[in-house]
């Protein structure tokens, strides 16, 4: 009897720990109304282990290296203010609706940091082309070839973009993406898969980066989608909509995600933001957070396509 008892101790001090959990989510529900968790029993990271939650976020924050990189690589903008007013509500996707804005699932691999990259490229690609091209692009690729990141263990959103100015990326028909599933990122290629597709690099010009928040909404609106990271709590994996901002729970770690815009509701001010964590989560799998939380958007990165 008294194993049977040590057992159940043991297994609901384990469960009360995970990020996903019902006293999280009651704190959550008694200290804001911006918004509203989902419950344990419907959350997609119920059967996911905290290693395997902590595993996902996989982005290095680090702006003193960023000053240092981009100082040697001579990339400007960087504590640049904008002189243009930046609208009160922008949406990329309003803005350029002839772009799928594709929502992806990283999977099992901590491999943010070059989703928002990617995805923010592939954006790019179609607002230059004003439609023209729908390229997806392949995250595996970078994931598996960039020497500066460190694959499924994370890497440095600069540095990402750094490998598609230098490098680029071909499509996901030619490179398909596989860590999601495996977690690892072993096995870099530079040829497709199946050699009847075509092996087109899609590349950009030298990375944009700024610290300032008036030169990251000029260059959105201007551009399209950057990238960004923050630092994830874990009442962040109960999030299902509203204007998240940090209520409970400790940090797990940082992550890259997708910009596309930033708007206004009841005098809060939020980013519009893309995860890549599949539409079956948060609002369709984008999320809004109150500026200035969790360090969202102290610094953000992007590139100007090549034309094609």
């Amino acid at each position: 009897m008294k194993i049977a008892i040590c057992l159940l101790l043991v297994v609901c001090v384990a469960f009360a720990s995970h990020p996903v959990n019902k006293e999280i989510v009651e704190e959550i529900k008694k200290s804001t109304n911006l918004w509203w968790p989902v419950e344990p029993e419907n959350n997609i990271f119920r059967f996911h282990n905290e290693e395997q939650i902590t595993s996902m976020l996989g982005t290095k924050i680090d702006e003193a290296r960023d000053r240092r990189v981009a100082a040697e690589m001579g990339i400007v903008g960087i504590d640049l203010e904008s002189d243009n007013a930046a609208p009160a509500e922008f949406d990329s996707r309003e803005a350029w609706d002839m772009c799928p804005f594709d929502i992806k699932d990283q999977g099992h691999c901590g491999s943010c940091w070059a989703f928002g990259a990617v995805e923010s490229l592939e954006d790019r690609v179609c607002i230059k082309s004003q439609g023209g091209v729908t390229a997806d692009l392949s995250e595996q690729n970078m994931v598996s070839c960039d020497w500066v990141g460190f694959g499924c263990s994370g890497g440095y959103p600069l540095s990402a973009f750094a490998y598609l100015s230098i490098m680029g990326v071909p499509t996901e028909e030619c490179v398909p993406y596989t860590s999601g599933q495996s977690g690892e990122a072993w096995g870099c290629s530079y040829k497709c898969d199946d050699p009847s597709v075509s092996n087109k690099r899609y590349k950009c010009e030298y990375p944009w980066m700024s610290f300032t928040k008036s030169a990251i909404k000029s260059e959105i609106q201007k551009e399209g989608p950057v990238e960004t990271g923050f630092t994830v709590y874990e009442d962040f994996m109960n999030y299902a909509g509203g204007i998240y901002h940090h209520t409970t729970g400790k940090a797990l770690g940082g992550h890259a995600v997708k910009i596309v815009g930033w708007g206004v509701e009841e005098g809060v001010k939020y980013w519009l933001v893309a995860n890549s964590w599949s539409t079956t989560w948060g609002e369709e799998g984008y999320f809004r957070i109150k500026e200035g939380n969790c360090g969202i958007a102290t610094t953000a990165y992007s590139c100007t396509p090549h034309a094609y």
